[in-house]
């Protein structure tokens, strides 16, 4: 190869690019021939509840695609996961000395003995994934207030019928994902589990203040097409007498729980009805407490642990090397390095902080995340100092995708940014069942910290 010359890309991410071209062009023959359906689609997605803290969600005209070869490979992918999981899982509950390397705390400790009446820990959780051409990776595991299913099919719905991308849909074909039967059903899977057997009263329950307020309406706006009665409930407003737990006088059967633990830890005195209720196994709680254990980031590290990877079958140990970027909890101790020799882990992080990122094993929202890239050696090192004392882990650092995504400028003009990528698969018992995607300028895709969210879209044909 000359100097000159360009690496190839691989096809995947060559047919993708054909396919945003496509899009792209789409959209600019729209605008420049008079369309405004762009100026009027942030509109439509503030009507529709599409906002997160009170400002829109998505603010991009585009969605992010991804191919239907690479769809199958986060299937395949995803098949193996879940099963790895499921015996760190069983082994965590079994083996003392793993538990305690989870890093509960008492209360966790305490809501993780209530036996919630049904086996699925995580019947509603999201993955962060990085996707790249036919690289996949998955970087962490939510299954604590998994945000996004019906927000993705918000956006979807949008997008499909904005007029732009249905000119595109012209020339390729772009399939929507939706996520709504599935959270229903998993969560009605997991009902019948409990022992319920008439239509269950549903509570979406999570604090009214929450940034993500409008999401639970529509959560409960999908359990009603299904007929079955749904509201949103503050935790503060149930009340728990006589066996039977209800809110300003109507009974609960079910909670479909977006409030997270910790937070219902440190506000027990105003929330005891729900645990009480939960203990005595009179509502069915989704997520049950017990998700705590997948929710901690020590997780990805004991699924590196020899006592979990003896129980692997061929494809789940292939699975978790390839799809699993290499994580250690960090403590002074040897360990296989990522790339596969002995290391002191400690000094061996502070000389590489540029191919790592340190995470808190507890907090939601990138809070406390630090990528070592993006800061001095100083800070990095002070860092590591403090994850020797508050459970956390290090793990390789994947690079982001990114891609030019349009939006509209104040003046209504179109405008082009560059912007990094990361996909959301939502889980329902573990299997696929729909995706969002986050994207961001920095390499930080949180929406807490500013990220916009689109829907995911597959193409079928071009692989």
């Amino acid at each position: 190869m000359t100097t000159h010359e360009r690496p190839l890309k691989h096809p995947f991410t060559a047919a993708l690019d054909a396919a945003v071209d496509r899009y792209h062009d789409a959209l600019t023959a729209y605008v420049d021939r008079g369309g405004e359906d762009h100026l009027a689609l942030l509109e439509r997605m503030v009507a529709r509840g599409a906002v997160f803290a009170g400002r829109p969600l998505c603010t991009f005209l585009r969605p992010n695609f991804i191919l239907r070869a690479q769809y199958n490979l986060l299937v395949g992918a995803l098949r193996h996961f879940r099963s790895a999981v499921i015996k760190a899982k069983d082994l965590i509950l079994a083996d003392p000395t793993l538990l305690e390397l989870m890093g509960l705390t008492d209360g966790e400790r305490r809501l993780l003995s209530y036996n919630p009446a049904f086996e699925s820990v995580g019947v509603v959780t999201r993955l962060d994934a990085v996707l790249t051409g036919h690289d996949l990776s998955f970087v962490e595991l939510n299954a604590e207030g998994a945000f996004g299913p019906s927000y993705a099919d918000r956006l979807t719905e949008l997008f499909e019928a904005f007029q732009p991308m249905r000119e595109f849909a012209r020339v390729a074909l772009a399939r929507p994902v939706y996520a709504g039967n599935s959270l229903v059903g998993s969560i009605l899977d997991a009902w019948h589990e409990f022992g319920g057997t008439h239509v269950p009263k549903v509570a979406v329950v999570d604090w009214q203040e929450v940034a993500t307020r409008t999401e639970f309406d529509m959560i409960c706006e999908r359990f009603r097409l299904h007929g079955i009665p749904a509201r949103f409930v503050d935790p503060r407003e149930l009340e728990y007498r006589d066996g039977k737990l209800s809110a300003k006088g109507e009974e609960i059967d079910l909670v479909y729980r977006r409030v997270l633990t910790s937070e219902l830890l440190g506000r027990e005195d105003e929330v005891r009805p729900l645990i009480e209720a939960y203990k005595a196994r009179v509502v069915c709680v989704v997520n049950s407490f017990r998700a705590k254990l997948l929710d901690k980031k020590v997780l990805f590290a004991l699924l590196f642990d020899p006592r979990v990877t003896a129980l692997y079958t061929k494809d789940e140990s292939v699975a978790v090397r390839q799809f699993i970027p290499w994580t250690r909890r960090v403590e002074e101790v040897k360990t296989e390095g990522p790339d596969g020799v002995e290391i002191d882990l400690i000094p061996w992080a502070r000389d590489n902080r540029a191919r790592l990122v340190l995470k808190p094993n507890d907090e939601v929202g990138g809070r406390g995340v630090v990528i070592g890239a993006n800061v001095e050696s100083s800070v990095w090192e002070r860092a590591l100092k403090l994850a020797l004392v508050d459970p956390s882990v290090l793990q390789r650092r994947v690079s982001l995708p990114t891609s030019m995504f349009p939006e509209v400028g104040a003046a209504g003009e179109l405008y082009f940014s560059r912007r990094h990528i990361e996909l959301d698969p939502i889980l329902f018992r573990g299997d696929l069942g729909g995706m969002l995607s986050r994207l961001s300028a920095t390499n930080m895709c949180n929406v807490h910290a500013g990220a916009g969210t689109v829907p995911t879209f597959i193409i079928e044909g071009d692989s």
